[in-house]
């Protein structure tokens, strides 16, 4: 029996879940379970306004005040300067949706059920920061930079005010959607602040997505990844500081915490950007609060991002939701011997490998893999010696981690959107879902790191126009490993712009058969119309509009369906409400079509 079979055994034996309960509340709730949040008090006119900065893709070695010379970031080392500074500070998650889900709820990806990007979403039974700070009388306001951040996926719980307006029809092939600059985010956020009403406190989020693969070309040069990424970063500094000088002219001193969502890998591991893995140069990340009662100066604590919640509530004397994962760290700071949890779901969705979960302690991390991993963090900061089975410090770390996923009962399962019976029993009849077990049978993520890579390239490629190459990096992919779901999809849908219409069926059935997604589905559905396929295309879309009413492409296929059946009103019906309803995503093509029919 291998090492991954014995620990696989170990778990589904385990005992020690009553024994060992993680958090500062003890064992976390089914995801299915609301915490329901404490009574709180009256709204306070002497609150201050709270602004959270999350800075997508960010490494916390490239921020002046954690050591960068010469520093990229002025503007965050000034307000570092008058801040806490977190120097432990961990993402739950390198992939951005998970990340925010969980320092909007306090709650571990598993357990709140965002666990990737586009492929699920945060539920409505979940209580957010925005949500409790509205409560207490907050007026609250969110601008958003990327697509993967819609209000779609469910983190506009709360806001009063949700600005999401980013373009993700431009690039049919990149992998999050087109983003929005951060001036652009930052002139629409300043624009709302200067309208805020000063009778109430404001909660305002702004999220940064410029750092984010592609990186923009440097000028007149050919330069490196690693000094594009780093003049990303620059960027964002720049348009940063705008920013923080509005919130902090008001004359009454705001709450100001800014946080990365994950770090970036620039060749570390060979990972080429982040979700593949979860070691420190994806997961580490920056952190500091700034404003009334943040302690100004350097924290060693272990700390994550659930941690964010219940600390801001605890500087705003605002009760605390029962049954999250974080802790206040001002008022209970973790000890030297406690971890934090973090996972990876992105290997198994979009190659078909296993998902990884990784506990880190202060100086000790633990990977549970196909091959397990253990690093002495202290000895070895670039986790180069894998020391699983030789350090018998690892059972500790082990011991936790079986505890934590037997007491989270969806783990082992992927986080679906399909939550109707009926819908479910129609995807299985279709062939659909036989493989939608989020299992630990796939491959070993560190085996995979060229067929990473060469989809990565195919992405870029794509994005660029350049179909050819991109199709050739996908082969290369594929021939390496035939079930990687991300670069089967891409490929259909590159074979499609071709006209390769039954070699794309073939790539897109294959996706479809393990775990489909509204995108995958839609996409068969398209490719079934342009074939005159109408009545196999019908039950498809139904089921994709099943698992994300929102999505405009749908109400495309059903305008291309009645122009097919001579319907032109109705078709007109469908493409303008795709525009109204989806405009980020189709608006385009709803226009395209819009323009082709008659008057």
């Amino acid at each position: 029996m291998s090492d991954f079979e014995v620990h696989l055994a170990s778990v589904a034996r385990s005992l020690i879940v009553l024994m060992f309960c993680f958090g500062q509340a003890g064992c976390s709730p089914d995801p299915g379970e609301t915490p329901t949040p404490t009574e709180v008090s009256a709204p306070a006119a002497n609150r201050p306004d709270v602004v959270m900065i999350t800075l997508d893709t960010t490494r916390r070695d490239h921020i002046g005040c954690y050591g960068r010379t010469p520093s990229l970031t002025p503007n965050i080392d000034r307000l570092c300067a008058r801040a806490r500074r977190f120097d432990n500070a961990v993402a739950v998650a390198p992939v951005t949706l998970p990340a925010h889900a969980s320092m909007m709820t306090g709650r571990y990806p598993p357990a709140h059920g965002a666990r990737y990007n586009g492929e699920t979403q945060l539920p409505s039974s979940a209580t957010t920061l925005a949500e409790l700070l509205a409560q207490q009388g907050y007026a609250t306001s969110a601008f958003v930079s990327s697509f993967v951040l819609d209000r779609r996926f469910g983190l506009d719980q709360g806001f009063d005010a949700y600005d999401d307006r980013v373009d993700a029809s431009g690039s049919a092939f990149a992998a999050t959607g087109n983003e929005r600059s951060a001036r652009a985010t930052i002139d629409a956020a300043l624009a709302a602040w200067s309208r805020r009403s000063i009778d109430r406190p404001q909660f305002l989020w702004v999220h940064l997505f410029d750092a984010h693969a592609p990186y923009a070309a440097l000028p007149g040069q050919s330069a490196t990844d690693a000094e594009r990424y780093a003049e990303e970063i620059r960027s964002v500094d720049r348009q940063l500081g705008r920013l923080l000088d509005a919130v902090q002219s008001t004359g009454r001193e705001p709450l100001v915490t800014v946080l990365a969502d994950h770090g970036e890998s620039l060749g570390e591991h060979g990972e080429r950007t982040h979700g593949l893995f979860v070691y420190d140069a994806t997961v580490r990340i920056p952190w500091m609060i700034s404003g009334p009662g943040a302690r100004v100066g350097a924290d060693s604590t272990l700390v994550s991002q659930v941690d964010l919640l219940p600390t801001l509530l605890g500087m705003l004397d605002v009760p605390v939701p029962a049954g999250i994962d974080g802790r206040d760290l001002f008022a209970m700071p973790r000890g030297n011997g406690d971890s934090v949890y973090v996972e990876t779901v992105l290997p198994y969705y979009d190659f078909a490998l296993a998902p990884l979960h990784a506990l880190r302690g202060l100086d000790r991390k633990y990977v549970f893999a196909p091959r397990p991993e253990f690093y002495r963090l202290d000895r070895d900061p670039g986790e180069q010696e894998n020391r699983y089975g030789e350090d018998r410090e690892a059972d500790v770390l082990v011991q936790r981690l079986d505890s934590l996923l037997l007491d989270w009962p969806t783990v082992g399962r992927a986080a679906s959107r399909v939550d109707d019976a009926d819908a479910v029993a129609r995807l299985r009849s279709l062939g659909y879902l036989s493989g939608s077990d989020l299992g630990m049978d796939g491959g070993d993520p560190k085996d995979a790191v060229e067929v990473v890579r060469a989809h990565q390239d195919a992405a870029e490629a794509a994005s660029a126009g350049r179909v050819d190459d991109a199709i050739r990096h996908l082969d290369d992919a594929l021939a390496a490993l035939p079930s990687a779901r991300g670069a089967l999809y891409l490929r259909a849908r590159l074979l499609a712009q071709k006209g390769q219409r039954d070699a794309a069926l073939r790539d897109i059935e294959q996706v479809n058969a393990s775990v489909p997604s509204a995108d995958s589905i839609l996409l068969q559905a398209q490719l079934l119309v342009s074939a005159g396929h109408y009545d196999q295309a019908r039950p498809l879309i139904d089921l994709a509009a099943q698992r994300d009413p929102g999505h405009g492409g749908i109400l495309i296929v059903r305008g291309d369906l009645a122009v097919v059946a001579g319907d032109l009103a109705a078709a007109r019906r469908h493409y303008e409400q795709a525009l109204a309803l989806d405009p980020s995503r189709v608006g385009r093509q709803a226009q395209a079509r819009l323009s082709r029919l008659p008057r």
